[in-house]
C-alpha cells in the first residue's frame, strides 16, 4: 500500500510512504516500487526496500501439505511448529475439508513445540482446501496451511472416454484403447468386464513392456445408424480388495461420408 504526496512545489519536497503485508513471509525479503512523475529528466524511479523478516514460529517442512498416489500408500504429513521466541498456545483448528483429512495434535512441549498429523481420508479424487490453526499471539493469531490431494485408486484406468466409430468422412472406422495398470506393486487380474456386445466389441491382451493391460475396443458399426450418435458404458472390475468398478464411457459415431 503507497500513499504519496500527488504534487511537489518546485524546490520543494514530496513524501511517499510505503506499507509492506510481510503476512507469511520470513528471512530475507525484497520489494520494489516504482514512482511515475513529470520530470523530465527522471520521469520514472525505482525504490528498493529491503529487510530480514524474523518469524513469530518456525512451521517444518512449510505450510503446505500435499497427497499424492494411491490412497492407501499416501503417508500422513507432519508439521513441526516451533516458537521462535515466546510460547505460544494453539486454542482449535478449523477446516473446510469436511471428511476428507483426518488431524491429530501432540504437543511435545508445552507452549514451544507442537505436531499437526494429517492424514488423507480419500479413497479417489481430487481436493483442495485450507486448515486453519488458531493461537494466543497477539501478531499471529492465525495460521494457515494449505492442503492439496490428487487421490489415485490402486488400480489406474485410462482414459475414461473413448470416441470411436466413423468420425469424419474419408476416414476409416475409428477403435480406441483403454490402458489399465495398477498403482501398487501387487498383480491384479480382470474379473469382469461388462458392456453392451450389440455395440461393441472388446478384446483384452497383456502390455508388453509394464504391468498392466490393454482393452482395445471396436464398433459393431452395422447397430450404429447413419449419421447417429451412440453412447455407451464400459465396466472394468478388478480382483484388487475393496476397488469399485470403474467405468468408461464409449462414444460411437456413424458420419455418412459425402
Amino acid at each position: 500500500m503507497a500513499h504519496f504526496d500527488r504534487a511537489i512545489p518546485p524546490g520543494g519536497e514530496g513524501k511517499i510512504t510505503l506499507r509492506v503485508d510481510l503476512t507469511d513471509y520470513q528471512g530475507k525479503v525484497s520489494k520494489t516500487a516504482t514512482v511515475l512523475s513529470n520530470d523530465p529528466e527522471n520521469s520514472r524511479v525505482v525504490i528498493s526496500l529491503n529487510g530480514i523478516v524474523d518469524p513469530l514460529l518456525h512451521i517444518r517442512p512449510g505450510n503446505s501439505i500435499s497427497f499424492r498416489g494411491a490412497a492407501e500408500t499416501v503417508a500422513e504429513s507432519i508439521v513441526e511448529l516451533k516458537a521462535a521466541d515466546r510460547p505460544f498456545h494453539i486454542s482449535k483448528i478449523e477446516s473446510n475439508l469436511e471428511e476428507k483429512v483426518q488431524m491429530r495434535l501432540d504437543t511435545v512441549k508445552d507452549g514451544y513445540h507442537y505436531r499437526l498429523r494429517v492424514a488423507n481420508r480419500v479413497r479417489q479424487g481430487t481436493y483442495s482446501g485450507i486448515l486453519t490453526l488458531h493461537t494466543d499471539m497477539e501478531k499471529k493469531p492465525q495460521i494457515a496451511l494449505r492442503v492439496s490431494a490428487h487421490i489415485e485408486s490402486l488400480i489406474s484406468v485410462r482414459p475414461m472416454s473413448v470416441l470411436i466409430g466413423k468420425v469424419a468422412e474419408q476416414q476409416p472406422v475409428r477403435s480406441g484403447k483403454v490402458i489399465i495398470t495398477s498403482n501398487s506393486d501387487k498383480p491384479f487380474k480382470i474379473r469382469k468386464l461388462s458392456y453392451d456386445d450389440t455395440l461393441i466389441a472388446v478384446n483384452q491382451e497383456a502390455l508388453p513392456n509394464e504391468d498392466g493391460l490393454s482393452l482395445d475396443i471396436t464398433p459393431r458399426m452395422e447397430a450404429i445408424q447413419t449419421g447417429a450418435r451412440q453412447q455407451t458404458v464400459l465396466g472394468v472390475e478388478t480382483d484388487v480388495p475393496g476397488e469399485e468398478m470403474q467405468e468408461v464411457q464409449v462414444y460411437i459415431m456413424n458420419n455418412p461420408a459425402k
